[in-house]
Parts: structure tokens; C-alpha cells; sequence
């Protein structure tokens, strides 16, 4: 399965996970792919979003970018686990 995300700079860009991995483009053509651990996801997400993480309205952003593409690459997912990503979003258990 395949997320999208569309950043405020109008940059949309796509991200799969394979194992624990997850690939990241841009979804304009000749975009090349980014691999990266989860940690670094909000990152990848910024550069090819061209948001500016200097800037703490962006930084911002892309972390939330970050964080909706997990909840839909868990949500997308058949089988659920007693670590689910959103259950970490929650507080005690209600999202």
C-alpha cells in the first residue's frame, strides 16, 4: 500500500513501507526514490515537500506530514498488533 501526502507547498508526495523501511518520492515525474528509517521519514518528507525545516511553522508541518503517513499506512493494513501505531497517538486508548 501507498500513501500520499500534500504539503502546503503544494508538493504531493508518496510513501511506501517495505519491512522497516520506508520509500518516499516526489510524485512529479523523474523524481528519484528516498529510503529511510521511520525516524528520518519526517525529513525525507521535507525535502522532497521543499519545506525548510529551519523554520518551526514548517518543521512542524512536516511532522505532522510524517505522522499522517504512518496512520495510513497502518489503517491500510489487514492485521492489527498490540503495538499499532495508532494506539500511540492516543491517550488511554481514545484517539
Amino acid at each position: 500500500m501507498k500513501a500520499q501526502v500534500t504539503a502546503s507547498t503544494a508538493k504531493t508526495v508518496v510513501v511506501w513501507r517495505d519491512g522497516e523501511l520506508f520509500h518516499a518520492r516526489a510524485d512529479a515525474a523523474g523524481g528519484g526514490e528516498q529510503v529511510c528509517l521511520g525516524v528520518d521519514l519526517f525529513e525525507v518528507i521535507a525535502e522532497l515537500a521543499e519545506l525548510d525545516l529551519e523554520r518551526p511553522d514548517e518543521a512542524a508541518e512536516a511532522l505532522a506530514l510524517a505522522d499522517d503517513v504512518r496512520i495510513q499506512l497502518m489503517r491500510g493494513n489487514d492485521v492489527k498488533s498490540e503495538d499499532d501505531y495508532d494506539d500511540e497517538l492516543s491517550v488511554d486508548g481514545v484517539p
